[in-house]
Order: structure tokens, then C-alpha cells, then sequence
């Protein structure tokens, strides 16, 4: 029940893996296994696997999926389902592990099962210690920064203070921060496999619907910002996507989303619109598809205009 497995997904991250496995083996803690769940790599990814594996102070588990999936999702359910511990400790594969993370995160876990996940502060590589400057232009937490006890290892964040900053600003920055158990997984209801852009926010939105969260007061990782990542490839699909993830979240908690609500739906209702003006129906039918798979068609349905409703309704029916 002490034991903490790490997830790592990876998608042709032959050139990260290496480093991001010897911050693994670096812990003050060593966790009980690695997971990797390669999503249908097409680079060395296997053979560097391998090679690391016959000299891996830790026993490395290897999983191909027999096709690529097309974002993480998939291979992260695939990896807590087969990870024997019941702590899990994901990691993306570009990411870094600080050496303290498995423990402090793994304490926290077990002094705080209550709570739905673990989260801490975290940097970027490359730049200053609090520099965020590339993600956001204020610090990870400062919506929750009177919620935060400087003086103790750890803070537990009510699940309405937790929720609402997310609607805006994903405080977490990655799944790279994220350590729950395998209940709390189940409870929250997996990754989101419809969900390819924004896997992390769409977890963590759900895990603080579920129930309060706990914030590490330390910095446990370190996050590599590139615009070669998925959510930067297609800035219209990402928009949309994180969009249409809020917007779900919002109408399940209306009451802690407020005005935040009425804010999802008109940026629904721009993307709507525009694509209406271009002609794109090929955007439209994504909207129209993202609004039906995140069950808030019919919240934007009442407020778009005639022309692009009788779009969504043709495109759904």
C-alpha cells in the first residue's frame, strides 16, 4: 500500500527517456517499479528501453500499443491499469523528476487519502527557479496562494477553491505533477481517452469536483516547455478542446463556475461563429462533436444564433 509505481508515457522520446528515467533513478525514495507505455513509437524508443533496462536499479516495465492513439490518455490508463503499486507517480517523457518528488508526494498521499490528488510546484527548464514567464505571467499559485501554508510541508485545497482557478489557468502545468492512488483514479473515472489536447487539465478538473486536493509546498519536477508539444501543433484544435473541457466542467459545478460559465459558452459560440463565416464545416462538425462528447451541446445550443444552431443540429443529427 506504501509502494509507489511511476507512469511514463512516450511517443517517439528516444532523445528525452534517457534523461528523464536517471532523474527517476535519482529519488531520495526509490519507487517500486517504472511503467512505459510506448504509444506506437517510430524511433529508437525500444532499443534505448532496453538498454537502460538491463542496467535500471529499478524494475522498468515496457508496453507497446499496437497503434498510436494520439495523445496520452490511452497509454496512461494502459500504465496505472498494469502498475502493481497503489500509489501512482506519472511523468511525461521530457520531464524531469527533482529528487525529493516521489517522497514528498508519497507521504502526502498517505497522510492525506482524502484528498483526490497530490500536486507541488515545479519550474522550467532553462529558466530561473521562478521564472513562468513562458506558461503564464504570474506565479503557479497565486489564485490559491492565501489557501497555502508556507510554513508546512503541504496544503489541502477545499475542492471549490481548487476548482474555480481552472477554469482560466491550469496551475499544475502538466500530468508530470500528478500523484493519486489507483482509487481515486477509479473514483475521478481515468483519463478522458476522447480527450487528446488537454489530458491534464480534464483530469484535474474532475479530481477536484471529486474531492479536495493536496499542494506540495516544494518544487518536485521540471517542466520542459517546447512549441513542438501537442497542445502547440494545432493552436485552433487545442483552443477548442480546452474550451470545450471547461465548459463541461463549468455546467457540472454551475455554482462555483458563475460568470466563468457564461464566459465558456460565448468563446463556444465564437468558435461556432467563425467557423460559420469561413465556411469551415470541417471545424463546425469538430465543435458540434466536441460540444456532444463533453455533454454541453445544448447549453450552447440556446444561446448561438439561428444560422450556425441550425448548423449544429444538422451536423449532430
Amino acid at each position: 500500500m506504501n509502494a509507489v509505481s511511476v507512469v511514463i508515457p512516450t511517443h517517439n522520446g528516444a532523445s528525452f527517456l534517457p534523461e528523464a528515467l536517471a532523474s527517476v533513478f535519482a529519488q531520495t525514495e526509490l519507487p517500486s517499479e517504472i511503467v512505459i507505455v510506448d504509444d506506437y513509437s517510430t524511433d529508437e524508443t525500444r532499443t534505448i528501453i532496453q538498454s537502460i533496462s538491463r542496467e535500471s536499479p529499478i524494475p522498468l516495465r515496457f508496453i507497446p500499443l499496437p497503434r498510436n492513439h494520439g495523445g496520452p490518455s490511452k497509454p496512461l490508463n494502459v500504465g496505472i491499469e498494469a502498475a502493481h503499486s497503489y500509489i501512482i507517480a506519472l511523468l511525461d517523457q521530457d520531464d524531469l523528476m527533482r529528487p525529493r518528488r516521489i517522497e514528498l508526494q508519497g507521504r502526502a498521499v498517505r497522510a492525506c487519502p482524502q484528498c483526490s490528488i497530490v500536486i507541488g510546484r515545479f519550474s522550467i527548464v532553462g529558466n530561473e527557479e521562478d521564472d513562468m514567464t513562458p506558461m503564464w505571467p504570474v506565479p503557479q499559485f497565486q489564485e490559491l496562494a492565501g489557501e497555502i501554508d508556507e510554513n508546512s510541508k503541504y496544503s489541502i485545497i477545499d475542492s471549490e477553491t481548487a476548482f474555480k482557478p481552472l477554469l482560466t489557468r491550469n496551475y499544475a502545468g502538466s500530468t508530470s505533477n500528478f500523484c493519486f492512488t489507483k482509487r481515486w483514479w477509479q473514483t475521478v473515472g481515468r483519463f478522458d481517452e476522447t480527450v487528446r489536447t488537454c489530458t491534464d487539465l480534464d483530469f484535474l478538473l474532475r479530481a477536484t469536483i471529486a474531492g479536495p486536493i493536496t499542494i506540495v509546498n516544494e518544487k518536485i519536477f521540471d517542466y520542459r516547455y517546447t512549441n513542438s508539444s501537442l497542445h502547440r501543433q494545432d493552436i485552433t484544435r487545442s483552443l477548442l478542446e480546452v474550451t470545450m473541457v471547461r465548459l463541461r466542467a463549468a455546467s457540472m459545478k454551475p455554482d462555483w463556475a458563475k460568470d466563468d460559465l457564461e464566459a465558456l459558452r460565448h468563446s463556444a459560440l465564437v468558435f461556432a461563429n467563425a467557423a460559420i463565416r469561413k465556411g469551415d464545416f470541417k471545424a463546425l462538425r469538430a465543435l458540434a462533436e466536441a460540444l456532444a462528447r463533453h455533454n454541453a451541446l445544448g447549453t450552447v445550443k440556446r444561446g448561438v444564433q439561428n444560422r450556425t444552431r441550425r448548423a449544429i443540429n444538422l451536423l449532430t443529427s
